[in-house]
């Protein structure tokens, strides 16, 4: 009896301890200098601060002084102090001391000397969200308000794909005050590191301003500054031409153009963005256009976040008749998928 109950315990203590080294061994593990351990995903490292995720907890920020060592689970890349970038896994030698690994050396490396860690690029990775604010009133004035925008990104190694959409409708007792249509798709092929080469598409459509349509075709160059998981910041330039009816007439246009992309995450919830296109005509009308998009994205749960948005549009030489400025509010939900 005796027995039976000591090979039972034997089982399940071999059981347990084979589970939790699996468990541990598909972990990044955090030493600290205090005798505590933090098991989870670490992000990256910047700015003095070491993000990380865990089963248990959103992403947050440990201060690098609190760390004594790191170990990973698979490769990440860094940057050292002396700006010698490396890649390779984290783990110890014999004798305790943290080391990197990596598939032709094992090199002794403190903590102190790691100025950026970021985790390695995907080769295939792709996002697409879509997001709807719906507004109204009722009484002595019936109004409807309708805002979809989605949108798509798709990225094999250095070659990307973006598709963007926007439909903006407005209605004032039962009168269409705004219509708005604007699609693009953009092509960029990232030749090093942080330059790219790109080109792209667009249509865009608002006949309450008497544009009856708008095709565009171009392409440029563009820098990107810095893209992970939590900020996003790039800027292109681009030549573009243009052609457009407006109030009946076409024009055929050459414009350069300037774009520019931020995203930063504020908190493991919350997201904050920037988008801006400026368009300045070289042939054809004279004409200047600015498109800025700012707002905040919120998760509230899951895939499922809210939206809070402004758009800023100004046009130089609208139709006859019609304002250079036009504004929108927007408040709504979405989904992202990646």
């Amino acid at each position: 009896m005796n027995k039976q109950m000591n090979r039972r315990r034997y089982h399940w203590g071999a059981s347990l301890a084979l589970f939790g080294a699996i468990t541990t061994a598909d972990a990044d593990v955090l030493y600290m200098q205090n005798g505590d351990r933090i098991t989870g995903s670490i992000k990256r490292i910047w700015d003095g601060e070491l993000f990380i995720e865990s089963d248990y907890a959103d992403e947050f920020a440990v201060k690098m002084e609190s760390v004594e060592r790191i170990e990973t689970d698979g490769d990440v890349e860094i940057k050292l102090r002396d700006d010698s970038e490396l890649t390779g896994r984290f783990g110890q030698d014999e004798s305790g001391a943290m080391v990197l690994i990596n598939e032709t050396a094992t090199v002794p490396l403190a903590l102190t000397d790691v100025e950026e860690l970021e985790e390695p690029e995907v080769h295939f990775e792709w996002e697409t969200r879509s997001d709807l604010s719906l507004g109204g009133s009722r009484g002595n004035t019936e109004t409807n308000d309708f805002l979809w925008q989605g949108y798509g990104r798709v990225k094999f190694g250095d070659h990307r794909h973006e598709l963007d959409l926007r439909f903006d409708r407005k209605e004032q007792d039962e009168l269409v005050t705004k219509e708005q249509y604007n699609s693009s798709y953009f092509y960029s092929w990232f030749f090093s590191d942080s330059w790219f080469l790109g080109s792209g598409i667009g249509y865009e459509r608002d006949p309450i301003r008497q544009l009856t349509d708008r095709f565009t075709a171009g392409a440029g160059f563009g820098y990107q500054f810095f893209e992970d998981a939590d900020r996003l910041l790039e800027v292109t330039l681009a030549a573009i031409g243009v052609r457009e009816n407006i109030a009946g007439f076409t024009n055929d246009s050459s414009t350069a153009q300037w774009n520019l992309t931020y995203r930063r995450d504020v908190t493991s919830d919350m997201e904050i963005y920037h988008n801006h296109r400026l368009t300045v005509y070289l042939t054809g009308r004279s004409n200047q256009i600015a498109d800025t998009t700012t707002g905040i994205r919120w998760d509230v749960w899951g895939d499922i976040y809210l939206n809070a948005q402004l758009n800023w549009n100004w046009e130089s030489d609208p139709a006859v008749g019609k304002q250079q400025t036009d504004l929108t509010y927007a408040l709504g939900i979405g989904i992202e998928l990646d």
